[in-house]
């Protein structure tokens, strides 16, 4: 057995515990989102939770930038818990998947769905969130090298930022401060692969993206190689972790994935995975 079997071996055995404590009669149990807070699933009723214990069922998304290092990571993750890696990849050609496609994917195809960015307090009650298993930044990015840091940047040139993000917010409050003669303007984008072709093509001149998505990018298109990254002084770096959701029921599975992490964080596994593809990530304390 591995040095990192030998610690993950005994979380089953807290695993089995954490279940079988929430099945003993007396034991108050966790509180569960209403009926109606929970999205509804076109034939929900017919699907059926898989018997065999000896997988461990994930997806991934294509849409996400880092899908190909998530598998590895999960993979990771169930050999950490001697478990045989099932995983389904999620196929789509729409940009944002809404809240209902994201429970059915739960539902009918794995237990755990990797690669979502763990917004505090950004999570419907029937979702529960692992711990990250890296950390990533809101980038500022540019194509002219006498752009080195945000504040290189003239007053009156544009900004296009990726919508919706904590890191716009705090780019949109910090002109907002600037006298009017000082300010960028900042064009909300919809999209990092918007941002990213905006700067590409000349519309703007710095992008404010997420890290993974500049990454994939750069992996992708040639073009993208004139990018490089700027330090956002005076603003402060804007970081979020990643991690997987699962089912809010799920809460013993949860317990024994975020010690794995643990334990592949501590043993160099997933910072060996992220050095492995290059990634503009970091793996979480």
């Amino acid at each position: 057995m591995s040095l990192f079997q030998r610690p993950v071996a005994t979380l089953l055995a807290s695993a089995l515990a954490i279940a079988m404590a929430t099945l003993s009669p007396g034991t108050a149990p966790a509180q569960q989102p209403e009926f109606y807070e929970v999205p509804f699933a076109p034939g929900q009723w017919n699907i059926g939770r898989p018997l065999d214990a000896s997988h461990f069922r994930y997806c991934v998304d294509q849409r996400d930038p880092d899908w190909e290092m998530a598998s590895d990571i999960a993979d990771a993750i169930a050999g950490g818990l001697l478990l045989e890696p099932e995983r389904y990849v999620v196929e789509s050609d729409i940009v944002r998947e809404d809240i209902t496609r994201i429970y059915q994917i739960l539902l009918e195809h794995c237990d755990v769905q990797m690669g979502f960015k763990l917004i505090p307090e950004g999570l419907p009650e029937w979702v529960i969130a692992t711990r990250p298993y890296y950390e990533a930044q809101y980038v500022f990015a540019a194509t002219d090298p006498a752009i080195q840091t945000l504040g290189d940047l003239a007053p009156s040139r544009p900004i296009g930022a990726t919508m919706g993000t904590s890191a716009h917010l705090q780019l949109f409050t910090y002109v907002s401060t600037l006298a009017p003669q000082e300010r960028w303007p900042v064009f909300p984008m919809g999209t990092n692969e918007l941002s990213i072709a905006s700067l590409l093509n000349g519309t703007v001149d710095v992008a404010l993206v997420w890290g993974p998505s500049l990454w994939a990018e750069q992996r992708d298109n040639s073009e993208a190689a004139e990018i490089h990254i700027v330090d956002p002084s005076p603003l402060r770096p804007s970081s979020l972790g990643v991690g997987g959701l699962l089912l809010s029921e799920n809460t013993y599975l949860r317990t024994a994935i975020d010690e794995a992490i643990v334990a592949l964080t501590a043993d160099g596994t997933i910072g060996s995975i992220l050095e492995e593809y290059d990634f503009i990530a970091t793996s979480a304390p």
